[in-house]
């Protein structure tokens, strides 16, 4: 569920990857030649490029096959790509009936393990390339691969799949990728300082909402808001309880999931309170991400929680320069960090270092699956991130000295399709330009979550479908998002006796055996 909430946010994360750093990349990147080498070979040896058909949702508005990164890849591996894209919103679904009607492309990203069930299927009827089977021959492939071992365990100790790193060359198993954005100008209006606890975010919230931060002479502002998505936005406050109403914790020798804890009941409480003294957005389940922002950059709003990248924040940022011309954006807004709970923790649930995956069709020509397996593994080499992140030289850029300065400014670059195929591999979020504006906010404001983040002790455990029905588990999260959300908007101030109802209904509904058989394959993978 958490994963499929931050699509968007990933997406738009990877148009704003460097345009220098990959001539000092490493951590997770391959350095090999081979690919490159093995390509050349090819080349000779066969005149006609072999077409590979490439799915994603990157490719809306793709370029021609003729521009000129298409033609360096032709060129490298001797390969003519044909894009298939579809509309973000409908891309999931154009993926199914194409794979339903025999159509399955080539090469594709898709949610992989995050659909488990759709993803095991394939699996079972054959439809995917084992691509671990083919990593003596493709180093790079091999090396990304070793980072996921994790996710082999649930498809018999193979990869169907290659997952899209986040971050590529941080080496992180967990990274972050939000944060609370807080209105600057009206804590300074205020008195107040940014908020580094649960208490003093509450007592900056409350202030925002009550003392006319914009100075209207009236009280029709809210201290904080976020958007929908079921209760998901509101993690980073429950984990300020150190908490989740998705994770689970280890009580004595036993797992334990952490939404019907008394930390989560002290959660709901505390967004409880804050709905029924109007400090919380009544609307907090109904904006969209764009209305939040809104909200947040015409002060209708003192603090959201969001997105924390570059294309995120340099948006804002220009969306505030935009309303007020004469003000710094950096003076009107700031960000909170990882707030500390009342013990002293700070914690940010983090996300394993990938997000989506790309499959190769298992029916194709042993030449077609050659060339797309050598396609992966150039774009994971130190030379085709490179590509993908500068250009071709002498069209995108060129060289004046080890410094590599663009030719084309942002905006075209950005226009050019082909330079998503690198999201095949990696969406580059922790590589920032050295001219990208706001560098160094960008990557305090990063450093804020992501130095907290923690992965999830029980992520991608492996639990039979003859063990548990994946029903059971989907029903429970589908009533925890509306119980919890009930329970928050709800005008009792009784929230123990809901909460103790939400407990003894989430055990009924499945969630006795969902524990038990947690803890048995938590055993058996030693967790």
């Amino acid at each position: 569920m958490i994963r499929t909430r931050n699509k968007l946010t990933l997406l738009l994360a990877a148009v704003v990857v460097t345009v220098s750093v990959l001539a000092g990349c490493g951590g997770n990147n391959a350095k090999s030649g081979t690919t490159s080498e093995n390509a050349g070979a090819d080349k000779a040896a066969s005149a006609k490029p072999v077409e590979l058909s490439v799915f994603s949702w990157m490719f809306e508005g793709a370029d021609s096959p003729d521009s000129e990164v298409y033609k360096k890849l032709q060129e490298k591996l001797n390969i003519r790509l044909k894009p298939i894209t579809a509309s973000w919103n409908d891309w999931e679904e154009k993926l199914n009936v194409m794979i339903a009607s025999g159509e399955m492309p080539d090469v594709f990203v898709s949610y992989g393990i995050d659909r488990p069930v759709q993803y095991r299927q394939w699996i079972r009827e054959g439809m995917l390339l084992p691509i671990s089977d083919f990593t003596d021959q493709y180093p790079n492939i091999k090396n990304s691969l070793a980072n996921f071992e994790m996710l082999a365990k649930a498809t018999d100790g193979k990869h169907y799949a290659l997952p899209i790193y986040n971050e590529s060359g941080s080496g992180k198993d967990s990274v972050s990728g939000h944060n609370i954005l807080i209105r600057k100008d009206w804590l300074d209006k205020l008195g107040l300082q940014v908020p580094t606890t649960i208490d003093e975010f509450y007592a900056v919230a409350k202030a925002f909402a009550e003392n006319d931060p914009d100075g209207n002479g009236k009280q029709d502002t809210y201290g904080y808001t976020s958007s929908s998505g079921g209760v998901w936005w509101q993690y980073p406050i429950f984990n300020a309880f150190d908490t989740s109403t998705e994770r689970w914790e280890k009580k004595g020798d036993q797992w334990m999931p952490e939404v019907i804890s008394d930390e989560t009941e002290e959660a709901v409480t505390f967004l409880n309170q804050m709905f029924n003294e109007k400090i919380l957005d009544p609307e907090f389940m109904l904006n969209t991400d764009d209305k939040k922002i809104e909200k947040f950059v015409t002060g209708k709003v003192g603090m959201i929680i969001h997105s924390a990248n570059a294309t995120f924040y340099n948006d804002i940022y220009n969306k505030f320069k935009q309303a007020k011309p004469d003000a710094d954006p950096k003076s009107i807004f700031t960000w909170v960090g990882t707030l500390k709970g009342k013990t002293g923790l700070q914690r940010m649930d983090g996300f394993n270092n990938f997000w989506a995956e790309t499959s190769i069709n298992a029916g194709i020509s042993e030449e077609k699956q050659k060339k797309a397996l050598e396609l992966l593994d150039y774009l994971l080499s130190e030379e085709g991130q490179n590509l993908m992140i500068n250009g071709v030289e002498g069209v995108h850029y060129k060289k004046e000295g080890d410094k590599i300065v663009p030719l084309i400014s942002a905006e075209d670059k950005e226009k050019e399709k082909a330079f998503q195929l690198k999201a095949l591999v990696s969406w580059n979020t922790d590589y920032l330009p050295e001219n990208l504006p706001n560098r160094e906010e960008i990557i305090e404001l990063s450093k804020s979550t992501g130095d907290y983040s923690v992965p999830n002790p029980l992520g991608y455990l492996n639990i039979s479908e003859d063990a548990l029905d994946p029903s059971i588990p989907n029903q429970l999260n589908d009533f925890v998002n509306e119980e919890i959300v009930k329970m928050i908007v709800g005008s009792s101030k009784d929230v123990a006796a809901s909460f103790a109802k939400f407990k003894d209904t989430w055990m009924s509904k499945g969630g006795k055996q969902v524990i038990e058989e947690t803890n048995k394959q938590a055993v058996a993978e030693g967790r």
